[in-house]
């Protein structure tokens, strides 16, 4: 039965995982996903937000009507959002003109103040300008304590000591691949760090938008199209020197396939995903699954939902606005 909560933070947590039945191949090993989307807020960015203000709060001693600033791409300002309503707390986003229209509205009417910046940086991105934006921020409100997902133990831990042991637990301990997408590096780095201590024998694949910096591999800077997942800089949650003793295998994808796959997800077993959750899925069914056997499991983590990017990412005008070649698969069927 479900439990009683005392406020929305309580539903934090113990998403499901799913078998992505219709999804995978025949014959191939097992598909499954785990469902971020089930979170209060939307997405796996409500388990940093809830650990990063925790951490601020035993180091700033906040109280209520304290001001709170984060620099974000779109969940995790949901996620904030909701945990600063729930504390009290005021909170300024400074996100992007990349942010889908939904993922912002649900900022304001959780009570952020929501400023964004235009101006794209040298990279292609708009990191480097939200950076510049936030030093001027800071000057404005000298007494906001900001908090940088980018570099958060805060974020990492959030995931080590729930996402993954979550994950381990579902299958009674038989994981024989990690799917994650590579962003700010809190989910991936706490959830690859829990798999190599707790079960060592797990692969953990690591997926990225081509042009994004985000990691160590990286092939140089471009334009990326995939909402939650890539960066313009590389997050210090990755922590270089020790990058390759946490992940096994680094894939970079396309918008286009990861859209795609996305949308035929949805069409096979009812489960929309953005289209970080596409470059998932993609990676572990038409890349990774060749690596394993029909009793292995592996799981894609799937950020959040695609309802947010109805706008954008699944939008066949936005798609081609963008040269992005799938708007015809909106006319297709699923497969009998």
């Amino acid at each position: 039965m479900p439990k009683l909560c005392s406020s929305v933070l309580d539903a934090i947590g113990a998403t499901p995982v799913i078998a992505l039945s219709g999804f995978a191949d025949p014959g191939g090993p097992n598909l499954l996903g785990k469902l971020e989307c089930t979170n209060p807020g939307g997405s796996m960015k409500d388990r940093a937000a809830r650990g990063m203000i925790e951490w601020a709060e035993q180091h700033y001693n906040l109280e209520p009507g304290a001001q709170v600033i984060v620099a974000t791409s779109g969940n995790m300002g949901v996620g904030m959002a909701m945990v600063c309503a729930v504390k009290g707390y005021r909170l300024l986003c400074l996100v992007d003109a990349k942010i889908n229209p939904a993922t912002e509205r649900c900022m304001q009417v959780l009570g952020a103040e929501v400023i964004k910046v235009y101006q794209r940086d040298e990279t292609g991105g708009y990191h480097l300008t939200r950076l510049a934006r936030l030093e001027s921020l800071k000057a404005e409100y000298p007494d906001a304590v900001y908090l940088d997902q980018y570099d958060s133990p805060a974020a990492v831990a959030a995931h080590q000591t729930t996402t993954a042991p979550e994950i381990l637990d579902a299958l009674d301990g038989e994981v024989s691949a990690i799917v994650m997408v590579a962003g700010t590096g809190g989910s991936s780095m706490g959830v690859a760090r829990y798999f190599k201590e707790h079960s060592p024998s797990t692969d953990f694949w690591l997926v990225d938008e081509e042009g994004s910096l985000a990691l160590p591999c990286n092939k140089g800077a471009g334009p990326r199209h995939l909402n939650g997942m890539g960066t313009s800089i590389a997050p210090s949650n990755y922590v270089w020197p020790d990058f390759d003793s946490f992940v096994d295998h680094v894939v970079y994808v396309h918008a286009e396939e990861s859209i795609r796959a996305a949308i035929q997800l949805a069409r096979t077993d009812g489960i929309m995903v953005g289209g970080s959750g596409g470059a998932a899925v993609h990676v572990m069914r038409n890349i990774a699954a060749a690596h394993y056997g029909p009793d292995d499991n592996l799981v894609a983590v799937l950020p959040d939902h695609g309802s947010r990017y109805t706008e954008t990412q699944f939008d066949p005008d936005w798609l081609a606005a963008r040269g992005i070649n799938v708007p015809e698969i909106f006319d297709e069927k699923p497969s009998p």
